[in-house]
């Protein structure tokens, strides 16, 4: 019995870990490669934006949603827009609303459904991701960002 409960907790501390790593961050061109080996369009739209401190803003279309893919010029920069973008979440929000929220090591990442909506905001290092779908999309925002790293 002793081993099979240290078993469990070196498995539990192993699952701890990895999820405590530091993520890999993605450049623009990085970012535009994995999507569109997917078969999505990718939009450079940073000229139309005229925001400062921001080095490149992507977006993909996937048809039912979008991924705003953000590269700022500094990591203080992203920390900002993160802390920014998820408080305009939390205020359109409805009533019933359900989070979840990670902060470790180099990057930070919430997740949302609310009003059949679900959405994603992540921040790796000087780059923010956001995506908002229908929650039954949910299954396929994972999948983006499992493919991005995020």
């Amino acid at each position: 019995m002793k081993r099979i409960i240290l078993a469990a907790l070196l498995v539990a501390a192993a699952l701890l870990l990895a999820a405590c790593s530091p993520r890999d961050v993605l450049s623009a061109e990085e970012f535009t490669a994995r999507m569109e080996a997917e078969g999505h369009v990718v939009e450079d739209i940073t000229g139309m934006m005229n925001l400062p401190d921001i080095e490149t803003f992507l977006i993909a279309d996937l048809g039912d949603f979008v991924v705003e893919f953000i590269v700022c010029d500094t990591e203080a920069t992203a920390r900002s827009m993160r802390s920014t973008m998820q408080s305009v979440l939390d205020n359109e929000s409805g009533n019933t609303r359900s989070t979840r929220e990670s902060n470790v090591s180099n990057f930070h990442r919430f997740t949302q459904t609310t009003d059949g909506r679900f959405e994603a905001l992540v921040r790796v290092e000087n780059t923010v991701l956001l995506m908002r779908a229908p929650s039954e999309n949910r299954a396929d925002v994972e999948v983006i960002l499992d493919l991005l790293g995020y």
